[in-house]
């Protein structure tokens, strides 16, 4: 009986210690993918505040300090991508090193293969013609194939596959007065 409680305590205890390391590990993800964003609006802002200086007659419009945002991360051939981008500025994804925000060298990949932008307050992926098209897994059962041009709205926890590269989608509010 005591061995039974001593057993018994000892497992909660790794339990517990393992769920504090997994907090603590997906809190840091979070803050860096929060920095990153921040790092882009600040950026953004700093932009503006050359081109108004340097060319007062064009003024620059002011960039928002409160916008969605996406994080895009994936685990391909045993390296773990990470990527922030402001979908207001359109991001490419394909096999193009020069064109592309986002390079897949995978022969299964087009040159320039979808792209995720900002219409209507809403983030939306795009196939641009791609030959072996796009594919959205929502969940455990949804699966949508794009192709063609066909777009869809993305949802957080959505996944890219493109090839045979899969990218978790995370969209966020970031707020720079907040940060």
């Amino acid at each position: 009986m005591i061995l039974a409680m001593i057993l018994t305590a000892a497992v909660l205890t790794v339990f517990a210690i393992g769920a504090v390391v997994y907090f603590h590990l997906k809190k840091t993800e979070q803050q860096k993918y929060m920095a990153a964003a921040g790092n882009i609006l600040r950026e953004d802002y700093l932009n503006y505040s050359l081109q108004n200086t340097i060319n007062p007659q064009n003024l620059a419009e002011k960039p928002k300090s409160k916008k969605i945002m996406i994080y895009i991360k994936s685990k391909s051939d045993g390296s773990k991508l990470r990527y922030v981008f402001d979908p207001e500025k359109t991001v490419l994804f394909g096999r193009s090193s020069t064109e592309c925000n986002v390079f897949i060298n995978n022969a299964a990949v087009s040159q320039k293969h979808c792209r995720i932008y900002v219409s209507d307050n809403a983030v939306w992926l795009q196939d641009v013609g791609s030959s072996n098209g796009t594919v959205v897994k929502r969940g455990l059962t949804k699966r949508y194939t794009l192709s063609g041009g066909y777009q869809i709205a993305l949802e957080s926890g959505d996944r890219i596959c493109i090839g045979d590269c899969c990218f978790k989608v995370r969209l966020f509010l970031f707020d720079l007065m907040t940060d």
